[in-house]
């Protein structure tokens, strides 16, 4: 009897390791199968590196990682690594085997329109590489919905303003006079355009001769250029003289000279002076009149009766003035 037992046994010993197997097979390929369908290769070689944000805006795990465009890795794990101040740990899984400086920067950023966050890896410019385990610098570009919050305000009165404009257009339509007014003036539209194509038409050769005195214009110019930077040149020296010429001092001397001949002024019509007497006192005016008047008498008789005045003897003896 015990011979018999001892078999039954045994096969119950086989059974229970072999479903232990099993079950070790089952929780494999259940952790290796999670972590694959997140996104991370197993048997890839692996590099982790780390980078600390003051603010992750939003980064989560799985994230992908992109180099140039190119996927690369993803973010393995988001942790709060400080509380006061906060700090935001991210640990990124590189599958490849890339080489990238050691001032490369992670920098979180949008995958587009859409929404969605992805790590950009920006390539540094020293000569030694970053290696798994190293920290790098990190930042979050601006997205393009950042600045729409600000704009919030204008965006809806905008809205508002198309939706007024669309239900007076719908009211608009929605009367037969109303649509055959909007098709008129579409009509009157399509009459305008086709007029303007027949005028240019016609006119063809008159656009055309006007382009070609254009262009001989410009080539005009082109030629004239350097007489007119001469012209300019000479501008600027004039300029430089009148600039360096005492303009002030003779301003000043003009203004004199115009408050002299205001003095004068002044002079002759309050009477002072000689040349004041001479322009308002009348009795002296007629009086130089009479002089003029007997000298221009005496003149003349001076040239009709010059013996009378002056007796001059060339040969012989003075004759005796009777």
């Amino acid at each position: 009897m015990e011979e018999n037992k001892f078999p039954k046994h045994s096969e119950r010993n086989i059974k229970s390791i072999k479903v232990a197997i099993l079950c070790i097979i089952a929780i494999v390929i259940l952790y290796f199968g999670s972590v694959f369908l997140k996104g991370f290769d197993v048997f890839s070689k692996k590099n982790y590196y780390y980078s600390i944000y003051d603010n992750s805006g939003g980064l989560h795990s799985g994230a992908v990682v992109y180099l140039q465009g190119f996927p690369i890795g993803k973010v393995a794990k988001v942790k709060l690594f400080s509380n006061n101040p906060v700090r935001i740990l991210a640990e990124y899984l590189i599958n490849e085997d890339v080489k990238f400086p050691i001032d490369s920067r992670f920098e979180i950023t949008s995958k587009g329109m859409m929404g969605g966050i992805a790590v950009r890896l920006n390539p540094g410019k020293k000569s030694e590489f970053a290696h798994s385990g190293d920290t790098l610098d990190c930042g979050i570009v601006p997205q393009f919905t950042d600045g729409l919050e600000s704009m919030k305000s204008q965006i809806m009165e905008i809205l508002a303003s198309v939706d007024t404009i669309t239900v007076s257009l719908k009211d608009v339509l929605s009367h037969r006079s109303g649509a055959e007014k909007l098709a008129q003036t579409l009509n009157n539209i399509e009459s305008i355009t086709a007029s303007l194509d027949k005028m240019i038409e016609e006119n063809k050769i008159n656009f055309g001769k006007m382009v070609t005195e254009i262009t001989k214009f410009s080539e005009t110019l082109g030629e004239a250029s350097p007489d007119l930077k001469r012209i300019i040149a000479n501008f600027d020296r004039i300029s430089d003289s009148l600039t360096k010429a005492n303009i002030a001092e003779v301003i000043v001397n003009v203004n004199n000279t115009v408050l002299q001949i205001e003095e004068i002024a002044k002079k002759i019509n309050s009477g002072d002076g000689n040349a004041s007497k001479l322009l308002n006192d009348n009795d002296l005016y007629i009086k130089l009149g009479n002089l003029t008047q007997s000298l221009d008498d005496l003149l003349i008789d001076i040239r009709q009766n010059p013996k009378k005045y002056i007796n001059v003897t060339i040969f012989g003896k003075k004759e005796t003035k009777k």
